[in-house]
């Protein structure tokens, strides 16, 4: 999370301190999904980079609670970082493997792009994106999945059921409920204009903490060499190898940095 959706969401959040009831003149969707009108606010809870997908959780007496996921109308990011085990959880092993097989073959065609640079891996967000790192969502997943990145899927209080989408804060909880959105079809399609799945190559060189995500693609030598050789060109490494597909094992950059100087006698140096 960025500090300025960190910052959005805690401003709505303190928008709507202190207010004692939701209005009564609500939309009829708010209804359908057992918001009841004019209902006592009873809590109000910024949630945060829990990993939840709702942001600001409203409860309700006697209702069903505001469960709202909030987003910058500017946001890049929809979902940051996905681990194997999380997609798998999410989407289902066949997912994994469809995502794996497309950042594979993606992989072996940007190595020859000239825009690329050194990388071992690739790592995955969803999103808006544009560019040769940007994959078409639905080549590889639905949109059922479009739902569960945006929304969250199961049930519970992690799992919103409302989108607050824009640049600017509500100035009321009048203002807030007339700019809620359902999660429903028509909604997600015009807040997934342009959704993509965003391949993340990490230079080791140059970035640190970003190491340690997950990838989705891995390097591997065509053989052990003799002795212990220094890369650190993209031009370098693919002389070496190709990239291939990995097993739900949570393999990360630095994992995999460590096979390769150890199993390979291919050190690349990191920041």
């Amino acid at each position: 999370m960025s500090a300025n959706t960190d910052q959005f969401e805690r401003d709505i959040a303190k928008s709507i301190k202190g207010v004692g009831i939701i209005p009564f003149d609500i939309p009829q969707w708010m209804r359908d999904i057992g918001i009841r009108p004019g209902a006592k606010i009873i809590g109000i809870e910024w949630v945060g980079s829990s990993g939840a997908k709702t942001d600001i959780l409203i409860r309700l007496e006697n209702s069903e609670p505001i469960k709202i996921s909030a987003k910058l109308s500017s946001a890049d990011y929809f979902g940051n970082w996905y681990s194997h085990g999380r997609v798998i959880e999410e989407f289902g092993a066949d997912a994994f493997y469809r995502l794996v097989s497309d950042c594979t073959k993606w992989s072996n065609r940007w190595k020859t792009n000239p825009s690329a640079s050194l990388f071992v891996g690739v790592s995955i967000c969803f999103g808006r994106r544009s560019g040769n790192t940007a994959r078409e969502f639905t080549d590889v997943f639905t949109y059922n999945d479009i739902v569960k990145i945006v929304a969250g899927y199961g049930s519970g209080d992690h799992i919103a059921n409302c989108l607050y989408v824009s640049s600017s804060v509500p100035r009321s909880i009048n203002d807030l409920v007339l700019k809620l959105k359902p999660i429903d079809k028509e909604t997600i399609f015009q807040l997934s204009s342009n959704f993509k799945i965003a391949y993340r190559p990490i230079n080791p060189m140059t970035e640190g903490t970003n190491r340690g995500k997950a990838i989705y693609t891995q390097f591997k030598p065509y053989q052990r060499l003799s002795q212990k050789t220094t890369i650190k060109t993209l031009s370098q490494l693919i002389q070496l190898g190709e990239y291939v597909e990995v097993e739900p094992n949570s393999l990360n950059h630095n994992r995999l940095l460590n096979e390769l100087e150890s199993n390979y006698n291919i050190f690349i140096p990191r920041k």
